[in-house]
């Protein structure tokens, strides 16, 4: 066929296979954003439709509930076969599976689990977070110069590591980090070297080094230096998320906690703590606001913390916690239930008074996997856009309630809209609690 003559062929194909790709196309993304293990409660309906050449096979032996359609034919309950909607509503709890074919070939496979939620204490209460009771955390290292200008790293070389809990020098106790520096200037005046002991991992280590001396040119005074940036180990103020009064475990921040350039910090020591707000700086677009607050420390701990994941910090609490506005459980919400439109959420904004307010759901994303940003949400309570501007920090964690259901948690804040941010889905909180609940279980049985 000479080349002009292909010419309407190669067309035609190219038509036929972009209008294919465009059928194709959205279904495949539709199939691909879909999870992997779908969650959902007795009484809850689900619906799954698909357009040739992708179709659903369902299993005869499949539990009562699942009905499955090909327009007006139905596939009745112990027969096998493809279909092309699905309708799932169980009143019973029980497992099954779904299986997405494309030309007959099985491409996915998603596992249907039909159970009651949890039911949990909301939080909104004011915490602080300890990463330990007492020392410093180290959090990164820098060079020191001596009187000759040679560079050194006294504290990497002598295998100081980066989360490190600095608890004591040459035997002298660490409590924050204002005793640092005094401690170091006078035992290094001694002209010895410098013992620090660490935990780490749990363990306590003990490194020797020797502090670099530099001299002040002007007033003839020496400096001694390790080569250590440290911080504090209060990681600042957040909201409690939830309580689970049968398990006594608890969620909050809705976010990991990070240290210097992002440092994961170490958790092994780690408390949570009641905290008062006694401020508020108002955010603005550029300028995100925080929540002013303090706690004492030791005094004030409430519980444990057992795991700093990216989708918060979860451990046991010490005593339970009551919530003056749901003061029975309310369930857990499945990331299907929840729903663009009204909603509340919960924090302290003064003292230690749980306050309510209202927000809307403007976004649901529709997550395979456990990630923090679930949603987007914005503040639309006349009153907590004039104390606070909106979100600010110190209210990551803070619950967020709708049809009387657990759905998440506020996370972060968009920075040139404080109005509005991102929230986690509870249900993603909630399994990251049963995967960490086995380590809780384990250290709980070693600590007794």
């Amino acid at each position: 066929m000479p080349p002009r003559d292909r010419r309407p062929l190669m067309i035609g194909f190219a038509l036929f296979f972009g209008i294919c790709l465009l059928l194709i196309l959205p279904q495949a993304i539709k199939i691909q954003l879909f999870p992997n293990q779908l969650r959902i409660v007795p009484g809850q309906t689900f619906h799954l439709s698909l357009k040739k050449p992708f179709s659903i096979y369902l299993e005869a032996n499949r539990f009562d509930g699942i009905i499955g359609t090909n327009g007006a034919k139905k596939l009745d309950q112990g027969q096998s076969g493809s279909c092309s909607q699905v309708m799932v509503r169980s009143e019973r709890e029980g497992t099954g599976t779904l299986e997405i074919r494309f030309f007959g070939i099985p491409v996915r496979r998603v596992n249907l689990v039909v159970e009651k939620m949890p039911e949990v204490i909301p939080g909104g209460h004011a915490i602080g977070v300890l990463v330990a009771q007492q020392g410093v955390i180290v959090t990164g290292h820098l060079p020191v110069r001596d009187d000759r200008g040679k560079e050194f790293y006294p504290a990497e070389e002598a295998g100081v590591k980066v989360g490190d809990l600095l608890i004591a020098i040459n035997g002298q106790a660490v409590h924050r980090i204002h005793d640092v520096d005094s401690i170091i200037q006078q035992e290094a005046a001694k002209g010895l070297p410098l013992t620090l002991t660490l935990i780490r991992d749990g363990q306590t280590l003990q490194r020797s080094l020797h502090p670099v001396k530099r001299t002040n040119r002007q007033d003839g005074t020496a400096r001694y230096y390790l080569g250590l940036y440290v911080e504090d180990p209060a990681a600042g103020v957040g909201t409690l998320t939830y309580y689970n009064p049968k398990t006594n475990f608890y969620g909050a921040l809705g976010h990991k906690i990070v240290g210097f350039s992002n440092q994961e910090l170490p958790l092994t020591h780690g408390k949570i703590v009641a905290a008062r707000i006694t401020g508020i700086n108002q955010g603005n677009r550029g300028e995100p606001g925080e929540k002013i607050g303090v706690f004492s420390g030791n005094s004030d701990i409430i519980g444990d913390i057992f795991g700093n994941t990216p989708i918060g910090i979860f451990g046991t609490l010490r005593q339970g916690l009551s919530n003056p506005w749901y003061p029975r459980p309310i369930p857990v919400s499945t990331v299907a239930q929840v729903r663009p439109g009204p909603a509340e959420m919960l924090t302290v904004v003064t003292g230690s008074e749980i306050c309510r307010y209202a927000i809307e759901i403007q976004k649901v994303y529709h997550q395979t996997s456990v990630r923090d940003k679930g949603m987007v949400i914005k503040v639309t309570d006349p009153e907590l856009l004039k104390r606070t501007g909106g979100i600010i920090q110190g209210m990551s964690g803070s619950p967020i309630i709708q049809n009387g259901r657990l759905v998440g948690a506020i996370t972060h804040v968009f920075v040139n809209d404080p109005t509005r941010g991102y929230a986690v889905f509870a249900e993603w909180m909630l399994q990251m609690e049963e995967n960490l609940a086995g380590k809780i279980t384990t250290i709980c049985d070693l600590a007794s």
